[in-house]
C-alpha cells in the first residue's frame, strides 16, 4: 500500500492493485509453461531437455494434487489451443498410472464439467484427449455420457474411437451408449469398431 502526504497531517492511503502474477497460483503458473509443450506425447519416452521439462511440470502439477484441479479446469478451456492441447495430456496422466508409477493418481472428477465441454472444442487433439480422460475417472463420469455419444458420431477417427474407449471405461453407467456403439461397429475404422466392441461388453459385463 503506497501512503501519500496531503496538507498538514493529512494521510490519503491508496491501495496498490496486486498484479496478476501475485493473483495466480502456483498451479496457474505452472499452466501457463505447458504452452510451449509439444503434443502428443512422444513415442519411446525419450529424455531431451523438452521432455525433461515436461516431467517435472508434470510431476509438480501431481505434487500439487486436488490444488491443481482449479487451474487445470481454466486451462482446458483457456483460448490457446496449445494450453488446451496439454492441459487435457496433463489430466489424462494424473488419473491414470502409466507415465511414472511412483506418482500417486489424481481424482480429477472435478474437472468433468470442463472436460464435457472440452469435448466440443474445435481442435481434434483436445477432444480425443478429453474424452480418454473422463474415461480415467471411470464409473464417476457417467454425467459426460450423453457428450461422448455426441463425440461418437464426430467426423474424426480420433474423436470416435477415444468416445469408445472412454464409454468403456464408465462401463454399465453407459447403457445409454448402447444404440449408438452398436452402429459403431460398422464404422469405416478397425479401431473404432474394435473399442466399440470393447465398450460393448463392458457396458454389458460380459
Amino acid at each position: 500500500m503506497n501512503v501519500i502526504v496531503v496538507g498538514v497531517g493529512v494521510l490519503f492511503a491508496i491501495a496498490t492493485p496486486p498484479s496478476l502474477s501475485s493473483a495466480q497460483t502456483p498451479a496457474d503458473a505452472i499452466v501457463r509453461q505447458l504452452r510451449d509443450l509439444p503434443t502428443p506425447l512422444p513415442a519411446g519416452g525419450r529424455l531431451d531437455p523438452v521432455e525433461q521439462r515436461r516431467r517435472e511440470l508434470y510431476r509438480q502439477l501431481s505434487l500439487l494434487g486436488n490444488d491443481a484441479l482449479p487451474a487445470l479446469s481454466s486451462g482446458l478451456l483457456d483460448a490457446d489451443v496449445r494450453v488446451r492441447r496439454n492441459v487435457a495430456v496433463v489430466l489424462l496422466v494424473l488419473a491414470g498410472d502409466w507415465f511414472d508409477h511412483s506418482w500417486s493418481k489424481v481424482n480429477i472428477r472435478p474437472c468433468l464439467p470442463a472436460l464435457r465441454k472440452a469435448l466440443g472444442d474445435n481442435d481434434a487433439f483436445v477432444r480425443k484427449s478429453s474424452a480418454l480422460a473422463i474415461g480415467e475417472i471411470g464409473p464417476g463420469a457417467a454425467e459426460a455420457v450423453p457428450a461422448l455419444i455426441v463425440l461418437l458420431r464426430n467426423q474424426d477417427v480420433g474423436s470416435r474411437h477415444s468416445a469408445a474407449f472412454a464409454l468403456m471405461k464408465i462401463g454399465p453407467k453407459a447403457k445409454s451408449a448402447l444404440p449408438t456403439l452398436r452402429v459403431a461397429l460398422f464404422d469405416p475404422d478397425q479401431f473404432v469398431r474394435q473399442s466399440a466392441a470393447w465398450a460393448i461388453e463392458n457396458i454389458e459385463g460380459h
